[in-house]
């Protein structure tokens, strides 16, 4: 429980304050923001990242090829992301009807013990903090597709990403 919820305060990426900086980053180096990607795992700029890695591997400066291997890299990637939270947030439940069987058993017996009750107070706080933070990544994941991955399909039309030579034959 207590690793579920220190993961989110390590990886506090906010949508609105880190936009600017890929968007900045996409249409000044692009290969920066590759870089920059990696950065945060957990988050849309895994997602991102995993589009800019498969535009490179196309090698192609047309937007309609980009885009056609672009958008399902970020889904995918996205998909990824989502998934991990959600079983993190499945553990918390565990968490929960772990923690409700104790009180369930320490009523039977007359009152619960006080750390059993402070326990469950500290999984159902652990339990919101972590679903609102799952909240907010499917948020960001949602709207950096929208706003977000045109950029990164233009980075690659405009010529502005460098592409990595290729390995000798």
């Amino acid at each position: 429980m207590a690793s579920a919820v220190a993961r989110t305060l390590a990886s506090n990426l906010k949508y609105i304050y880190t936009r600017p900086l890929l968007i900045n980053a996409l249409r000044t180096n692009a290969n920066h923001a590759e870089q920059l990607c990696k950065t945060g795992p957990e988050s849309y700029f895994s997602a991102i990242g995993a589009a800019l890695k498969t535009g490179a591997m196309m090698r192609s400066r047309d937007p309609a090829i980009v885009a056609k291997a672009t958008v399902p890299a970020y889904d995918a990637a996205g998909a990824m992301v989502s998934m991990g939270w959600n079983q993190l947030l499945g553990r918390v439940k565990l968490a929960g009807l772990a923690v409700g069987g104790a009180v369930i058993v320490g009523m039977s017996k007359g009152a619960p013990p006080v750390v059993v009750i402070v326990l469950s107070v500290g999984v159902g706080i652990g339990f919101l903090w972590l679903y609102f933070y799952k909240a907010e990544v499917d948020r960001s994941i949602l709207l950096a597709r929208a706003e977000i991955l045109p950029e990164v399909d233009s980075a690659f039309a405009g010529g502005r990403y460098v592409f990595p030579p290729l390995p000798p034959s």
